[in-house]
């Protein structure tokens, strides 16, 4: 299981440990929200510029229009009188309005993108938490069967363990058996002549003999085997 310096075991450890901070971190997150977003921040720095550019072009417009206006009642005799006035009333209010409503739908082309930029951002911090949420069930995940991988070689090794003890169980058993039939060996090596001579071991180990009273072929056949093993 070693390996580096360290185990699966605290690997998983670990990875657990890891995962379970990040968890905590992402659980507390705090993306922002529009309502707290600085809108000043995302506003494009042009949009006075652009507004100012766009009421210089309305102006010059309306100027040319009260000089139409103004040549058209002369034209007519009329300049400076009533109609001449009412005139020109007309034209500033509708060069007003036009001013009004450039100079407003811009500002509010400006807070929308603002918006979108703060929500943009919003977002995109939402989608960061969620990634690193997701790879701490990863890692989670990884530190799960890397603690099943430990159980695993752990089972093994017991097994392996198991059957070395079992095979040296069986050298033991059987250097027991051979050193048993050593010791035995002078016992053994005893028996026939005391079989022969009437002394017969009992089965409690201890040594016992009967009554016996050899006759004179008994004493015969004892003699010629001795004289044949010489």
């Amino acid at each position: 299981m070693a390996g580096g310096g360290q185990n699966v075991y605290q690997a998983s450890a670990g990875g657990l440990g890891a995962a379970g901070a990040t968890t905590a971190a992402g659980m507390g997150f705090n993306p922002g929200s529009l309502q707290g977003a600085d809108i000043a921040a995302y506003q494009n720095p042009y949009t006075d510029q652009v507004i100012n550019t766009g009421l210089n072009d309305i102006e010059r417009s309306r100027q040319m229009a009260i000089n139409d206006t103004g040549a058209a009642a002369s034209a007519a005799g009329a300049f400076g009188g009533s109609r001449h006035g009412v005139a020109e009333s007309l034209t500033n209010d509708n060069y007003a309005r036009q001013a009004t409503q450039f100079a407003s739908g811009q500002r509010q082309a400006g807070f929308n993108n603002a918006q979108q930029g703060a929500m943009f951002d919003i977002n995109n911090r939402m989608g960061a938490n969620a990634q690193r949420l997701q790879a701490a069930g990863q890692l989670a995940g990884m530190a799960g069967q890397a603690f099943g991988m430990g159980q695993q070689l752990n089972q093994s090794q017991m097994q392996q363990g198991l059957m070395q003890q079992a095979l040296q169980q069986q050298i033991i058993d059987a250097g027991a058996g051979q050193y048993q039939g050593w010791a035995n060996a002078p016992q053994t090596a005893l028996t026939l002549p005391l079989a022969a001579l009437g002394a017969i071991p009992n089965g409690g180990g201890s040594t016992s003999t009967q009554s016996y009273q050899p006759g004179l072929l008994n004493y015969l056949s004892l003699g010629a085997g001795l004289l044949g093993g010489v």
